[in-house]
């Protein structure tokens, strides 16, 4: 099947693809290039959970939004 590559290097994977892989609009997909081919891969993110905290508990999650670390140690110090 032939796509055509649009302005900003766009492309459409035709709906025969989309409903054969599962794909859905909003899907992220993972891109590589694999022996001079594009290959394509949805990846599963599970849903997100928005939590409100007071100002006050900011600083706890100080570690978890700075880049480095150890994320489980950041995570487990929420709970403390």
């Amino acid at each position: 099947m032939l796509v055509h590559v649009k302005k900003k290097a766009q492309i459409t994977i035709p709906l025969k693809i989309r409903e054969a892989v599962g794909i859905a609009e909003g899907d992220v997909l993972d891109v590589e290039v694999r022996n001079k081919e594009i290959v394509m891969k949805a990846v599963a993110l599970g849903k997100m959970k928005v939590k409100f905290i007071d100002a006050k508990e900011f600083s706890k999650l100080k570690g978890i939004i700075s880049l480095g670390g150890d994320a489980v140690k950041d995570t487990e110090r929420l709970y403390e």
